[in-house]
């Protein structure tokens, strides 16, 4: 088969773990192509091989098969974070590749809950008629295959980085995007007013609130700011039973993942009660416990075995991937 990799809006280039939001995804079809010789590859606006990615409309044509890394597409649709100006560029763009989708097997993987396949029917790929439309959802795998990201983040835990270590300083660490109007927006808000509670704040953050540094998606640099919080927290997005990559990246940097409410209602992570928060003033009492070195590090050494109960090896992520990218194949519909 004829396979393309396509990032239909920013582009990556791939060079391994830690370097983009979908590393788990990429690095796991790196070792998927080397053991499928037998396809033919190609890119569009992604790299592999250090060099800038190109938009190539020629690549979508000839293939029969897309991959689509998807990440936040519904961010061009509808809720209104997109400049109006990036937004007309990138529409642009669909509108030269969009007729190559016609008759094509299309492979989502899917990392947020609000890009679906009925967006990309109905929205993204608009009056295309798809052969066949699959998703491999980052939930499909034990402990979510974001948990290649606690086994990525590890390797910053060396005897280098454990003499530098300054240890826990700070009570809350955040990083990623809000979404306008959710618990999320507000809770981060209130622990950002509150003179008790230090904070390390990275990425998109509402009006008022100030953060420490714009998004940064190179771990290498992310890791040594978010290292001296003691505590992080997880929510929900349209799905209460879908989990994040958050959770796991929170517990191998050394961070308990408090969760709001309702997050992974079937609980898929192992999640101890006491880090289920319902109230922001719950979630204060438990963060200012934090302070105690010993029970903090108890905590973290239980809610870490208990996520371990979950967390598959690379290894077995990479079997599980290949899998679910094999069964594709074999139904070639």
């Amino acid at each position: 088969m004829k396979i393309t990799i396509a990032r239909l809006r920013s582009n990556v280039k791939y060079h391994g773990p830690l370097e983009t939001v979908l590393d788990s995804f990429f690095e796991n079809y790196v070792k998927w192509m080397k053991a499928n010789p037998s396809h033919q590859y190609k890119t569009y606006n992604v790299s592999f091989n250090r060099q800038n990615p190109s938009r190539t409309p020629e690549t979508i044509e000839w293939a029969d098969v897309i991959v689509i890394p998807s990440d936040a597409e519904f961010r061009y649709h509808g809720e209104l974070q997109m400049n109006p100006k990036d937004l007309e560029k990138s529409e642009g763009h669909m509108a030269t590749i969009r007729p190559h989708f016609e008759n094509k097997i299309v492979i989502m993987w899917r990392s947020d809950r609000g890009d679906t396949e009925q967006l990309y029917r109905e929205q993204t790929l608009e009056g295309v008629n798809l052969k066949s439309f699959h998703v491999i959802d980052e939930i499909d795998f034990s402990g979510n295959i974001h948990g290649m990201k606690y086994h990525f983040i590890q390797r910053f835990d060396n005897p280098l980085a454990r003499m530098l270590d300054t240890g826990k300083t700070i009570d809350f660490g955040y990083w990623g995007r809000m979404k306008v109007g959710h618990d999320r927006e507000k809770t981060i808000r209130k622990i950002y007013r509150d003179s008790d509670l230090s904070t390390v704040l990275i990425g998109g953050f509402p009006s008022g609130v100030k953060r420490q540094s714009a998004w940064i998606k190179e771990w290498g640099q992310l890791y040594p700011k978010l290292k001296p919080a003691r505590c992080t927290l997880c929510f929900n997005w349209l799905d209460e039973t879908a989990t994040t990559s958050r959770y796991p990246e929170a517990l191998s940097i050394g961070m308990i993942p408090f969760v709001w409410e309702n997050y992974d209602k079937n609980n898929t992570y192992k999640i101890d009660d006491w880090q289920r928060v319902f109230t922001f003033e719950d979630f204060k009492d438990k963060a200012m416990k934090l302070r105690d070195e010993l029970f903090f590090l108890e905590k973290l050494e239980e809610f870490r075995d208990n996520y371990k109960k979950v967390l598959l090896t690379e290894q077995e992520y990479f079997i599980q991937f290949s899998e679910m990218m094999d069964k594709v194949f074999q139904e070639k519909t």
